[in-house]
């Protein structure tokens, strides 16, 4: 799929398509019919994430990139995306410093964190592949609590570094994420409190419907 078009910008629209890599992306060189060729994935949850690939990851990278993606579900893996070959757009991606194979120390391309909107949109990017929101009991009241998880140590003071600019309080924490093979440390960035949701849901603008909605049920019990 060569006949893929290239972004000539920084946009905030990049941005966001980067985050979503960062969060659910993958992308290598692969031999086919006897040449290396570039193979790109972008793959969430089979249900959960469905929504957010139909709406809003399918038209925005059609738009980005002039072509046209298939969405397709595989039960196996529990996953819903899609793949293209294109080593094409790998090496525009690794040129922005998206890293090749496994995200073990996957960043932020610095060219995005020139501004604050550029910001507001990676991390939106991020989070809707890779954030949860959590509602707690407390009180009687629902109490949120927003995290991203990455075993990306650089990422994870990235993201501490990204929220204290923009005016969040963001708490880090790190755990074992393979408790029995690998031990593989991960990292939690944490929102937690009633005014930091507001203000995440406000200037992030989360696009992924399941967001939303634990959202709008937040809301909806502040009127009880």
């Amino acid at each position: 799929m060569e006949n893929i078009i290239l972004p000539n910008d920084i946009s905030v629209e990049l941005a966001e398509e980067t985050g979503w890599h960062i969060g659910d992306g993958s992308m290598n060189y692969y031999n086919n019919k006897g040449k290396l060729k570039g193979i790109y994935q972008l793959r969430g949850h089979i249900e959960d994430d469905r929504n957010h690939y139909v709406k809003r990851i399918k038209p925005l990278f059609e738009k980005l990139y002039g072509i046209k993606i298939s969405l397709r579900e595989m039960p196996s893996t529990r996953v819903f995306g899609f793949q293209l070959w294109s080593s094409k757009l790998i090496k525009f991606k690794e040129k922005l410093g998206l890293p090749l194979g496994k995200k073990l120390e996957i960043f932020i391309p610095e060219v995005f964190l020139r501004d604050s909107n550029l910001k507001k949109a990676i991390i939106r990017g991020i989070f809707d592949t890779d954030g949860g929101i959590y509602l707690e009991r407390k009180n009687n009241k629902l109490y949120p609590k927003m995290e991203i998880k990455t075993i990306s140590f650089i990422l994870s003071e990235q993201l501490l570094n990204i929220f204290k600019d923009l005016n969040f309080r963001c708490t880090r924490h790190s755990g074992l994420y393979n408790k029995t093979a690998n031990r593989q440390i991960i990292y939690v960035l944490c929102i937690r409190g009633v005014e930091m949701f507001h203000k995440f849901m406000k200037e992030i603008n989360t696009q992924n419907s399941k967001h939303q909605e634990k959202y709008q049920r937040f809301l909806n019990s502040q009127n009880l």
